[in-house]
């Protein structure tokens, strides 16, 4: 049987309560200088919780910590467009070595504060924008590798030859998912009909499943969608369908949302891996660094069971993917 889909802050509270409440913070023993080192602190556009996005990047954090052994961490969940200048430049200001704004939304804050703490290394995730400031890098997985694996798989399984992308907004790199989305949708089949559409929160679950059904009574029988907890409700809205599939981006979701019965597959982000690289300082160059297939930034999972000939086109795709041979931004 399928399954169902089933305060503020007061003003005169500190930063430091702040990260009490929406974040936290913690430092290592003073002990051997060679051994304790580093410091380095995020921002996080969601709650880390989220079993996405904000959780997975958060995990990654907490792997260099503990592997890296850096003295000294903090973070914010939950940051508002409007907070993310002030709370990148707290940051900075109480020392941090690494300050790093996670999420497309972040770059021009970003910008603005390591703008005027040059000493301070910056990072801007999900994104490939520096801003020509020698002291800001970028990183991101590849989203032109997801997308276009996206589209390959969406292509294989569609009976309709309708599939729709679902996403929360169209930062740049969405747009370079849609246009992959759209070419690896071509690779199958030039003939399908594509949409891609916003529901305006990344987080709603409510909304995302009311978009999806929309869509699905529209003829869609292919879902993709690129988002963080409401991704819960895509998936719930092909499981209350008939004859729906579901390929994922970011999460798998036959594993992360319990949706095996409807997923044809994912192109799972290795959010942890890129945070991981992130704030072990590995990327802090003042470049742009993305992430893609082959350093395993982007792994594909299959779950319905292909046949001879759609598994020969889904190979040779991957197999061109690697060589460089479709046409794609990077």
């Amino acid at each position: 049987m399928k399954k169902k889909f089933t305060g503020i802050l007061a003003l005169a509270l500190m930063f430091t309560m702040a990260l009490t409440s929406c974040g936290g913070s913690g430092e290592k023993p003073a002990a051997d200088s060679d051994e304790w080192k580093g410091s380095v602190a995020m921002a996080f556009p969601g709650l880390i919780t989220d079993e996405a996005f904000n959780q997975f990047t958060y995990e990654g954090l907490m792997k260099a910590v503990e592997e890296k052994g850096i003295k000294k961490y903090a973070y914010k969940e939950n940051v508002a467009q409007d907070e993310q200048v002030e709370v990148l430049r707290q940051f900075a200001q109480q020392g941090y070595e690494i300050v790093i704004g996670q999420g497309g939304q972040f770059g021009e804050a970003v910008s603005i504060v390591a703008e005027e703490y040059p000493e301070t290394k910056f990072v801007f995730s999900v994104g490939v924008d520096t801003y020509d400031l020698p002291n800001m890098s970028a990183a991101t997985v590849s989203y032109s590798h997801a997308g276009f694996i996206g589209g390959v798989l969406a292509g294989l399984t569609t009976k309709t030859n309708k599939v729709a992308m679902i996403t929360g907004e169209f930062y740049a790199p969405h747009r370079q998912m849609e246009a992959s989305f759209y070419e690896g949708l071509k690779y199958v089949n030039p003939d399908i009909e594509a949409t891609a559409i916003t529901t305006g929160d990344w987080a709603d679950t409510v909304k995302a499943r009311e978009a999806s059904l929309a869509l699905i009574a529209q003829g869609y029988d292919v879902l993709f969608p690129c988002l963080d907890a409401a991704g819960a409700g895509v998936a719930a809205a092909a499981q209350d369908s008939k004859n729906v599939w579901v390929v994922g981006a970011v999460a798998d979701y036959a594993k992360d949302y319990g949706a095996e019965d409807v997923t044809a597959g994912s192109a799972v982000f290795a959010w942890d891996s890129l945070a991981y690289l992130e704030a072990t300082g590995e990327v802090c160059d003042g470049k742009a660094h993305v992430v893609g297939m082959a350093e395993e930034g982007i792994r594909p999972v299959i779950n319905a069971k292909l046949d001879a000939d759609a598994q020969a086109v889904y190979d040779a795709a991957i197999a061109d993917l690697l060589a460089g041979k479709i046409d794609i931004d990077d």
